[in-house]
């Protein structure tokens, strides 16, 4: 009898701290903290991604009933990065897309693949906006640098490049397009 009355009341204590009211504390939905471009030092270490996805602005006839986007889409999407050191931005081209530099050394020409482009860069934490630049070579071998300049979006935490395009025949008429380039997190 004993024994049993020992193991009701180690029972009753098991029960008794089974039951015990705790404070629960819901877990909080912790989305990572992206560290907005506030100054130069902000960009170092960063990486974005920029997708182009033309399947949506080419078309293909068919030959028959009129026009047809039946190009497959995983051919026409690109997926270009960019990252910052202390002094570079990286450009990266896409896997799927070949890049060629052609130069001139000595009167011979060559042409060699290349895997990134290299841009100094500044930005102005004040204007949210920011310039990549690069030095190369004129159509006459004439030492020249241009610039890029882009714009950071405080609001989606992107960089904005604005393009324009001119046609060789008509440089008046010229085609615009963002390029956006998202934070990898």
């Amino acid at each position: 009898m004993k024994k049993q009355i020992v193991l009701i009341a180690a029972a009753l204590l098991l029960c008794m701290t089974a039951c015990k009211k705790e404070t629960i504390t819901p877990m909080e939905n912790h989305q990572p903290e992206v560290t907005l471009v506030k100054s130069t030092a902000d960009l170092i270490g960063t990486e974005w991604t920029l997708t182009l996805d033309l399947s949506d602005s080419i078309y293909v006839y068919d030959g028959g009933c009129g026009w047809t986007d039946s190009i497959m889409s995983q051919y026409l999407q690109f997926e270009f990065g960019l990252n910052f050191d202390s002094t570079y931005a990286h450009i990266t081209f896409p896997d799927n897309v070949t890049v060629l530099s052609l130069g001139e050394v000595d009167g011979e020409y060559s042409m060699e693949e290349i895997e990134s482009m290299n841009f100094a860069y500044t930005y102005d934490p004040a204007t949210h906006t920011g310039s990549l630049t690069a030095n190369t070579l004129d159509d006459n071998g004439n030492p020249d640098t241009f610039q890029i300049p882009f714009t950071y979006d405080t609001t989606t935490d992107a960089i904005i490049i604005n393009m324009a395009f001119a046609y060789a025949e008509n440089e008046d008429e010229t085609i615009s397009f963002q390029l956006v380039f998202h934070r990898n997190v």
